[in-house]
Formats: structure tokens, sequence, C-alpha cells
């Protein structure tokens, strides 16, 4: 009996250990789905400067080390069909850390790709005279007027390929005097580069003395020789011989005044300019298939620079410029785009456009580099100050004032800049009012209310 009994309560003490357990377990998880969302709750403090940077801890900004500031509270707002209240939390941002870089891959409409965008995170503004005063506000109007484009663009200097002149012999021989030794050396026209002999051309001169004083001492040309040959042309056509070899006249000339045929013949430059490179060496024997020189002529030389494509069309043929050396702005020539090259570089999306300059002392050498800026056809378009433009590198857009002390925030598209002004294609109008000073604090200030869930009242 007693074990019976001692069995069934050991087997109801299981039962109630079993029942408690489950009745705490019920217990705990209904206090959990009943739960405040405390846990839910945004975070409290943010940068004043730069609204992307957010915390739930007091810190100072990763970016400008300001101090964050808590949000301030917003207003209440209607009862969610769950009936609770939510507290104000700022747009979702892509955090690492507290670097707060704004996700490039969400935000759409980037410059250049379909019409202009406004980012996300910024909004009209409401400020008072005061906050205008101490924050430094101030407009433009936007206004239209001729816009000529001027480029600015890194340029290299090249030499002209109509320039380059080779020199070859068209009679083998051998170099026997070397009269221009030096790769840089400037030679004019007719120059004697080096001296050879030859012993086809040699001979072929031998050829016209004979045939020279044949002709005299048959008489005057035309005398019939033998009764069925002439004379006449003979000594021409030696002469001619002689010239297609490659001898000058001066000296065939030379060689039928003194009756004596020249044993070294001269080879003279057949163009003036530069030695680009020498390949004659004393004592050398030299054919028809060797060249011996490379002679550029420097007085008009080729200045290059790499435009990009959008601004192809604002520098076709015929656009004046001017080109600057580096280092050397006294050296200033004038310039104006005779070709443009018909390629584009798929890598840097550019395309080549060409010069000719003028290079009557010599001063600009193939190499050099410089800057060239070239002035485009006007066109009329509406312009801005720089300084009315935000450009995030995804959006650029300008604050406009749309009412005394209210700013709003529109979307422009960027075209050229022209001094202290840039050029709108789309977005303002001429005669809108734009926020030309203080424009990075107005943006701040839009970015913040956004960010806060401000009603954007004065302040």
């Amino acid at each position: 009996m007693t074990g019976a009994r001692m069995q069934k309560l050991v087997s109801t003490l299981r039962w109630v250990i079993v029942v408690a357990s489950a009745l705490v377990a019920v217990g705990s998880w209904w206090s959990y789905l009943h739960a405040a969302p405390s846990s839910q709750v945004g975070p409290k403090y943010h940068c004043p400067m730069h609204p992307q940077v957010v915390s739930n801890e007091p810190g100072e900004c990763p970016i400008c080390h300001m101090t964050l500031e808590p949000f301030e509270p917003a207003p209440p707002a209607a009862p969610t069909d769950a009936g609770a209240a939510t507290d104000a939390t700022p747009p979702s941002t892509d955090h690492k850390g507290h670097a707060g870089h704004e996700r490039v891959a969400a935000d759409a409409g980037v410059m250049g790709e379909g019409p202009p965008t406004l980012p996300g995170d910024v909004g009209p503004v409401e400020l008072t005279f005061e906050r205008r005063q101490s924050i430094g506000v101030r407009t433009a109007i936007a206004t239209e007027r001729d816009v000529a484009p001027t480029l600015r663009l890194a340029a290299t200097v090249l030499e002209p390929e109509s320039g380059l002149a080779e020199v070859h012999v068209r009679a083998a021989g051998f170099v026997e005097r070397i009269a221009v030794t030096e790769t840089g050396a400037k030679v004019h026209r007719g120059q004697e580069l080096f001296a050879m002999y030859s012993p086809e051309i040699y001979k072929a001169e031998s050829e016209l003395l004979s045939v020279s004083a044949l002709a005299s001492d048959a008489g005057a040309p035309g005398l019939p020789v033998g009764g069925t040959l002439s004379l006449e042309g003979v000594p021409a056509a030696a002469r001619a011989r002689l010239e297609l070899l490659g001898m000058p006249s001066s000296a065939i000339d030379r060689v039928l005044a003194t009756r004596t045929p020249m044993r070294v013949v001269p080879v003279l430059s057949p163009a003036g300019g530069v030695v680009k490179k020498r390949g004659v060496t004393l004592g050398a024997y030299v054919t028809p298939g060797t060249t011996l020189y490379e002679i550029v002529d420097l007085s008009t030389v080729y200045v290059v620079a790499d435009v990009h494509a959008r601004d192809a069309a604002d520098v076709p043929v015929g656009t004046p410029g001017a080109f600057t050396l580096l280092g050397r702005e006294d050296v200033r020539a004038e310039a104006r785009v005779d070709l443009t090259y018909p390629a584009a570089s798929p890598e840097a999306r550019t395309v080549r456009v060409r010069m000719k300059v003028k290079n009557p002392g010599g001063t600009l050498v193939p190499g050099q580099v410089g800057q060239v800026s070239l002035t485009g056809a006007s066109r009329r378009s509406v312009v801005v100050p720089r300084g009315a433009v935000v450009d995030t590198g995804l959006h650029a857009y300008v604050y406009v004032e749309v009412a005394e002390g209210k700013l709003s925030p529109r979307a422009v598209r960027l075209g050229r800049a022209t001094g202290d002004d840039v050029e709108i294609l789309g977005g303002v109008s001429a005669g809108d009012k734009v926020v030309s000073a203080g424009t990075f604090l107005i943006d701040s200030e839009s970015r913040l209310r956004t960010a806060s869930g401000a009603s954007g009242g004065a302040r």
C-alpha cells in the first residue's frame, strides 16, 4: 500500500510541474506580444550639417566633427490603424558605422539620363527676414544672354605629318664625308648632308663627258653621224640620267665646266627643318633602301587636345583658340581647329581635335604640353551665378524664391560654365529669383527639416 501511494504522489507532482511550466511559458509569450515598442524608436541624434549622419547615442559627426544634436520632437500624428503613434524617424540611409554615405544605387534620375530630378531628402524652406540676414542669404535673377562656350583643355605639341622628309640615295655607294653629324641640328633646303662615292654615278659622269665631247667634235647639234644617227639630245639624256641618280644640277654643271668627273658627289637636304634621325656612318656602304636622315619642318606644328564627347559639337572645324605653353605664359600662339579625328576613345569618352599653329621661331617642339582655350559659337541661354547651383554629382538643383521668405528646390540641367555664371539648359526660366549666396546653409536647413519631419514653418 505504502509503495503504491508513494508512486501515485510522485506522478501527481510530475504533472503539476509540467502544467506550471506551460503556464509560465504562455505568460512570457503574452507579455512579449503586448510589450511597448520602446526598442523600435528611431535615432535620437543627428549632425546639423550632414543630416544623413544619425546616431542613438550622443557624440560627434565623423565628417565635420560637429557635436551631434538631438532631433526635435515631431508634431502629434494622427493615430494609425494599429492605434499607435510613431516617433519621427529620418529617411532610411545606408550607414556604415557613422560614415553616413548616401546610397547611390537607390537614387533615380542620374544627371544626364532623363529629366533632372531632386534628391529625396530636400524640400521647401521658409525663413524669416532675420534668419535670412543671419545666414547671409542673397538672391539673383536668372538672366538670358548670349553664351559663347569656352573650353580650356590640356594640349600636346606634335610634329606635323606633312613636314616630314626622308633622305635616301638613288645609287649605291660609300660614304666618304659627313657634313651634318648631329641629331637636332637645323638644316636648310639644298644644304650638304654628306658626300659619297658611287661607281654608278661616276660611270654616268664619264658617259656625259664622252657624248658632250663627241657632240662638240661633230659640230652643231643635229649633225648626222654615219648618215643615219643624230647626236641631238644625247648630252641632254646623259645629263638627265645623272639627275635621276641623285646628282645635284650644280655638281653636273661643274663636271661639264671642268670636263673632269667628280669622284665624291654631295647629297643635299631636300627640305629645311630639324634633323630628327641620322642613320649615316662614315665609310658605310649605303643603298637606295636605307633611310639616312629624317628631317622635320617645325615652322608649323600640330597641337592636339581631347574633348569630351558631349562638348565636341561646340568646337567644329574652324573654331578659333589660343595655345599657351605650360610654364611659359609668355609663349602664346593663335590656333584654329582644322581637323576632328573620326574616332573616339570609348574609355575616356573623348574626341581628339587638331590645330595648326605657326611656329616661326621654333619655340614649340614636339612633346611639349600646355593649355588651349577654344571659343565656340555663341547661343542664347539662361544663366545663373555659380554659387546658386547645388551639384551633388547625381543631382543638380537651385533654390528658387517662390514667395517672400519661401524657398523651393528646383532640379536643373547644367550646361557650360562661363566665367562666374553657369548655363541652365532646363529647370529655371529667365526672371526666376534664385539663391546665389548662402546656398549651402539653405540646403542644410532643407535637408535637416526633411530628415527631422519638421513642418517647415518660419524660424
